[in-house]
C-alpha cells in the first residue's frame, strides 16, 4: 500500500513512477528528475523507518558512502535527502535483471561465473581498499545491464556496509545480514574484515555453478548455524564433472577458518581464472538453462 501511493507523487524535485521492487523498510520505483539526464530509480523509506535514528543514520550513510565510491562495478547514486517525512536515495536505473532473478532460468557455466566474479571481486577490493567492508554480498545485490558493447556489473545495497572507523550501529547479539549468505565471524557477532566479504562471494559462485546452497534448513537461524558448525557439501558430490581444480579454489573461499581464506576478493578472482584457463573449453562455456534465456555472457 506505502509503494502504491507514492507513484505520481512529487518527492523534492524527483516525480515517482511505477514501482520496481518491494522490501521491508521501503520500495525502489522508477523515477523521473531535472538535474540527471539519463534513467533513475529512487528508493524510498517508510515513514516508520525515516525517523527512527539507527535507521536514518544506516541509510544516510549508505547513501554517502555511494556517493563517495566511484568505481565502474558500484552503483552509482546521483542524490539523497529528505522530503515530506520520508527519507530517499537516488540512483542509476539498471536496466535488466539481478544475478538472483537470473538463476531461477539457469545454471552457469564457470565460464559465465567468471564474468561475474571479476566484476564482483573488482568491486569489492576497491571498496575494501576504502576500508569499506560490504556485508551482504548475496544474488540480490548483483544487478546485471544489458548494454550494446556487452553486459555490465554492479554490486548495490551497500546499507548494511560497515567502516572501519564507524561507531558500530548495531547491538552486540544482532548480527545483520542475509543467513543464507553470511560467513561464520558474520554468524557469530565476531569483528569482521575484507575476507568475511571474500566468504559470502564464494557462496555466491558456489550457487552459481551448482544450482544451489550448501545449507539449507527449517529456519534462517538454523542455516546461520551450519555456516559455522558444518562443512560445505564438496562440489565433486554434487556434480560429478565439477572440475577438481576449479573445487580446490571454491573451497578455499569457503573455509571456515579467516586465516585459511583467500586474503582478497582479487586473490580469489585470480586463482578461479587462472584455474578456468588450464580447463577444457568445452567443460567450461556452456551454460545449463533451465527455461528461456534472458542475458548471455
Amino acid at each position: 500500500m506505502f509503494a502504491e501511493k507514492l507513484v505520481g507523487q512529487q518527492l523534492a524535485s524527483y516525480t515517482i513512477g511505477n514501482c520496481i521492487s518491494v522490501g521491508g523498510m521501503g520500495s525502489i520505483h522508477y523515477a523521473h528528475g531535472p538535474a540527471v539526464d539519463e534513467s533513475l530509480a529512487i528508493k524510498v523509506l517508510r515513514p516508520e523507518y525515516s525517523t527512527q535514528g539507527e535507521y536514518r543514520q544506516r541509510f544516510e550513510r549508505e547513501a554517502y558512502l555511494l556517493m563517495t565510491l566511484d568505481h565502474p562495478n558500484i552503483l552509482p547514486v546521483y542524490d539523497y535527502g529528505q522530503a515530506d517525512g520520508l527519507l530517499y536515495l537516488v540512483m542509476r536505473l539498471v536496466r535488466g535483471p539481478s544475478l538472483f532473478e537470473m538463476q531461477t532460468r539457469r545454471r552457469f557455466s564457470p565460464h559465465s561465473a567468471a564474468q561475474i566474479l571479476d566484476s564482483v571481486a573488482n568491486a569489492l577490493d576497491y571498496a575494501h581498499d576504502h576500508n569499506v567492508i560490504h556485508r551482504d554480498i548475496k544474488p540480490g545485490n548483483i544487478l546485471i545491464e544489458a548494454r550494446t558493447t556487452g553486459n555490465h556489473v554492479y554490486l548495490a545495497d551497500f546499507g548494511l556496509s560497515k567502516v572501519k572507523s564507524d561507531v558500530n550501529l548495531t547491538t552486540r547479539g544482532t548480527s545483520l545480514g542475509t543467513p543464507q549468505y553470511m560467513s561464520p565471524e558474520q554468524v557469530m557477532d565476531y569483528p569482521l574484515d575484507r575476507r568475511s566479504d571474500v566468504y559470502s562471494l564464494g557462496l555466491v559462485i558456489y550457487e552459481m555453478l551448482l544450482g544451489r546452497l550448501p545449507y539449507y534448513a527449517a529456519t534462517p537461524q538454523e542455516v546461520a548455524y551450519k555456516h559455522v558448525k558444518e562443512q560445505p557439501p564438496l562440489p565433486r558430490h554434487l556434480s560429478s564433472t565439477f572440475p577438481p581444480a576449479l573445487e580446490e579454489v571454491l573451497m578455499k573461499s569457503l573455509a571456515k577458518n579467516v586465516r585459511d581464506r583467500y586474503t582478497t576478493a582479487g586473490e580469489f578472482n585470480q586463482a578461479f581464472k587462472a584455474t578456468l584457463a588450464k580447463l577444457s573449453p568445452v567443460a567450461t562455456k556452456e551454460d545449463y538453462w533451465v527455461g528461456p534465456p534472458n542475458l548471455t555472457f
